[in-house]
């Protein structure tokens, strides 16, 4: 939320004075319920713990940690830097900090020097990728071009040099006229890739959103093969799994197939959420981050399929 006399958005989304008014009611009712229940959500808890951490440390010169690693960088919010930053006394090592500005797929882009973290000319890139393959690497990397990334602290990011210790089969793609064609083309690929692996928990098909999971194991299961949908909770040994491509993330796969990749469902209808220029064009870099992030959940072979028009991150293929 941004609060001026000039912009006021959520999320980008532009608002008015009408609409500004019906925000801050939602906020203010969202406060006095919580105050009613004596609760905070965990980003006023991180904010308060933060503001607690530094008055203490500014106060005594004692810090709860002496060093703090962090990964996945790129998902964090303003509230996790600030407490961050209060755990531990600025000196030399005080932050680890691993991230990837490809992989963002939640959030707003963020600075790390606007929450005391100075991080200029101490950053070291990592370009060899141990995952997943050079064909799969080089697929999910082209997915990434015509998209402008940048680190934690504005540098521009580049994806040309990455490379992969692997190497494997060039990437399946599978054009199909309907739904149902596209179906059978994922029913007999699952059970092939099935007969050739001892688990079949290490084959995956990732989709865009929940109610193309559930129409996907409805639909294998109509043809006879047998697949879980995977949602919360661990991922259980038995059967191929189906996930969505956010709750992929931090998982790894022997063979996957990116299913319905298609024109509308990535990128998604952006044009819908009334976003402004600046974050529509966010919005579509963090459903390219997405569709590479899936890309590379797959160690040694990768597939593609989509019915109808193909998604437009497809169009260099």
């Amino acid at each position: 939320l941004q609060l001026g006399d000039e912009v006021v958005s959520v999320d980008g989304v532009a608002l008015d004075r009408a609409k500004r008014a019906v925000v801050w009611d939602v906020v203010e009712s969202y406060r006095a319920r919580a105050r009613i229940d004596g609760t905070v959500d965990f980003t006023e808890a991180a904010t308060l713990a933060a503001v607690h951490c530094r008055r203490i440390g500014e106060a005594t010169g004692e810090y709860l940690a002496d060093h703090v690693l962090v990964d996945e960088g790129q998902d964090l919010s303003p509230a996790h830097w600030q407490l961050l930053r209060a755990l531990v006394a600025e000196h030399p090592n005080d932050l680890f900090i691993a991230e990837d500005s490809h992989q963002r797929i939640y959030g707003q882009r963020m600075v790390l020097s606007a929450y005391g973290i100075r991080i200029v000319g101490r950053s070291q890139r990592l370009t060899l990728n141990y995952r997943t393959t050079a064909q799969n690497l080089a697929w999910a990397v082209k997915v990434l071009q015509g998209g402008q990334f940048v680190d934690l602290e504005e540098g521009a990011e580049q994806s040309s040099d990455y490379r992969s210790a692997r190497s494997g089969p060039v990437p399946h793609l599978f054009p199909c006229t309907t739904l149902t064609e596209e179906l059978d083309r994922a029913a007999e690929l699952v059970s092939a890739w099935v007969d050739q692996v001892t688990a079949p928990e290490t084959v995956a098909i990732l989709v865009r959103y929940s109610s193309q999971r559930d129409r996907v194991v409805a639909g294998l299961g109509e043809r006879g093969v047998t697949v879980r949908a995977v949602d919360r909770g661990s991922i259980k040994a038995g059967q191929p799994i189906v996930m969505t491509m956010h709750r992929a993330k931090g998982t790894e796969f022997s063979k996957v197939l990116l299913f319905g990749v298609n024109e509308g469902s990535i990128p998604g209808p952006l044009r819908e959420q009334n976003y402004s220029e600046a974050a529509a064009a966010d919005a579509l870099l963090r459903e390219r981050s997405l569709l590479y992030v899936a890309a590379t959940r797959a160690r040694d072979e990768l597939a593609i399929s989509w019915s109808g028009a193909a998604s437009e991150f497809l169009d260099a293929r």
